[in-house]
Order: C-alpha cells, then sequence, then structure tokens
C-alpha cells in the first residue's frame, strides 16, 4: 500500500475541518445551505465513482446518473411501500446498482469508447421512461413522495444531522476508492486503461477487472441516490435526467485519474446552479463552456493545477 505523504494529510485535515465546522457557522437551522452541503457531499461521491470509472479505468459513461435513481428509487420503495428497515433497503439499494453495473459491463463489453458511450445513454433513458411509465410502483410523472427521515432508536434525523452521515459516507467512499487505486486492483485498472492488450499478456484479466469496478462505481452511485433521497424525500424522474452533464463537468473540471478531483469538481461546479438561480436556462451551456476550457487549459483539472501550482511554490522555495 503507497504511504500517504505528509502534505496530502495535512489537505485531507484541513478539508475535513472546514466540512465539519461549516454547518455550524452557517446556521444549522438554514436548511438552504445545509441542503447545499449535503449536495456536495452526494455530488462528491458521484464524481468520485465516475472518477474511478472513467479517469482511472478508462471506460465511458454519459448515463451515470441511472445509478444513482436506482438505487435512490429503491430505497424509497422499500422503506416506504414495503416497509423495510433503512439499513437492509441501503444494502438491497447497493446490491441491485452493484448488479446493474455489471450487468450493463456486460452488455456492452465488446463495445468501443464512442458505441460504449451511447450504450449508457441508451441505459439511462431505459431508466428514465420505466420510472415514469410504472407509476403503481414509483409514482410516475407525478414523483414519489412520503420517503421517511432516517430514524434510529426513534430519532429522526434533521438535515443538519443528516450532513454529518453524508459526511461519513463521503469519507468511506473517498477511503474505499483510494484502497482500489493503491492496491493490486488499482495497478491492473491503470494497465487496463493505458495498454489493454498487454495488460491482458501480463495475466491480468481484463474482462473482470472491468466488470469489478463497473460495478462498485455504480453501487457508489447508489449510494449517493439513498442521499438524495433522505434529503429531500421527494423524487422524480426530472431529477436525474440532466445529472450525468454535471457530473462529467465534475469529473473533467475537478481533475480525472486524481483522488481529490471530485471533491473540487463537485464543490465548483456544484455551487454553480445556486450562484446562477437567475439564468438557470443557461447553466448547461455553462457546462459545456466549463469543459472546453478546462481541456484547453486545465487539462488535468483543478487538482492537476494546483499540483502544479504547488510544485513550481516548492522549487522556488
Amino acid at each position: 500500500m503507497k504511504k500517504i505523504e505528509l502534505k496530502t494529510k495535512i489537505i485531507f485535515i484541513v478539508l475535513l475541518a472546514i466540512a465539519i465546522a461549516l454547518p455550524l457557522i452557517l446556521g444549522k437551522n438554514n436548511n438552504y445551505y445545509v441542503n447545499i452541503l449535503i449536495s456536495f457531499c452526494y455530488f462528491s461521491i458521484l464524481a468520485a465513482s465516475l472518477n474511478l470509472l472513467i479517469g482511472y479505468s478508462g471506460q465511458i459513461s454519459l448515463g451515470h446518473a441511472a445509478f444513482m435513481s436506482i438505487g435512490a428509487y429503491t430505497y424509497a420503495i422499500l422503506t416506504k411501500t414495503y416497509e423495510l428497515h433503512f439499513l437492509i433497503a441501503i444494502v438491497i439499494a447497493l446490491v441491485i446498482t452493484f448488479l446493474s453495473g455489471i450487468i450493463l459491463g456486460m452488455a456492452s463489453s465488446k463495445l468501443g469508447a464512442i458505441y460504449l458511450a451511447i450504450a449508457t445513454v441508451g441505459f439511462a433513458n431505459t431508466i428514465n421512461l420505466v420510472i415514469i411509465n410504472e407509476g403503481w410502483l414509483t409514482g410516475g410523472a407525478n414523483g414519489f413522495v412520503g420517503i421517511k427521515r432516517l430514524t434510529i432508536f426513534n430519532h429522526a434525523f434533521s438535515n443538519f444531522e443528516l450532513y454529518y452521515v453524508a459526511l461519513f459516507v463521503s469519507l468511506i467512499v473517498f477511503f474505499i476508492c483510494y484502497r482500489i487505486v493503491n492496491s493490486k486492483m488499482g495497478r491492473a485498472i491503470q494497465a487496463i486503461s493505458n495498454a489493454p492488450i498487454a495488460a491482458a499478456s501480463m495475466g491480468i484479466n481484463v474482462n473482470t477487472t472491468k466488470l469489478v469496478i463497473a460495478g462498485v462505481s455504480a453501487a457508489m452511485a447508489g449510494m449517493a441516490g439513498v442521499l438524495y433521497a433522505l434529503t429531500y424525500r421527494y423524487l422524480s424522474a426530472d431529477m436525474f435526467a440532466k445529472t450525468s452533464i454535471t457530473l462529467i463537468t465534475m469529473t473533467v473540471v475537478g481533475g480525472m485519474g486524481s483522488l481529490f478531483g471530485p471533491i473540487l469538481g463537485a464543490i465548483s461546479i456544484g455551487i454553480i446552479p445556486e450562484l446562477l438561480r437567475s439564468y438557470s436556462n443557461y447553466v448547461d451551456g455553462i457546462y459545456g463552456v466549463l469543459i472546453i476550457v478546462a481541456m484547453l487549459f486545465l487539462p488535468n483539472g483543478i487538482a492537476g493545477g494546483l499540483k502544479g501550482l504547488f510544485e513550481k511554490i516548492r522549487k522556488r522555495l
């Protein structure tokens, strides 16, 4: 296991301290700011899962939000309609999204990059249509309402308390990503991304490794969906329709192939809709411009740009 550098530990501790203190500074009874902070958590999880898929294993996905919607709806249906315990519902939601990722991976394992991207878009559209047309189960176009609050020992969590749960889950996800990237499997997926034929010649099972990463990435997205359902307690297909574009933007702008990239991308891109509420019709266009700018001036994203800046400062000092 690769040893974590001291500067990385310092950056992580500072970011964690800020994350813990922010809700207290902004006001724990201010649901508007608390919900934005929770959104940073589940967007970070989504960006990390997509970064694991695209940034490290080289598998392109333009419909990753579909797994988020599967996780969210599975949890909502199991807890409200079938009144299962929240832990059982979460486990089932993660298993279903994991299997969904593997099934999609198996179905598209022989496709090239462009066709794989198209297949993921088709998968996302299919899930969206199922949600809309199966109204008896999902609420259809009217949405799924009445999702229960997270309750432990008869204590219903407020969104302020839920934020710290979301933060804890985010830390677990990033720890899993770190362990995967810096493990034997991590080296295998990076080898597959760079040279799949050479990786196969060295004894790496290319298809199995890709499927496992696809499943893990989908399960992480499903967990983000669970947090989303717990935060807003209402779901509709429209909520997830444009999320995949947002995720791609976060991953590219934050920095693909970087563990800190998803966090930076989630914060920098996630705040844009809140800052530009009066110009909400132009948000997608802004995302497109940001991707172009990042590709031209920050090919390694914000994380890569900051790393280069720190290296220049270190050399000068």
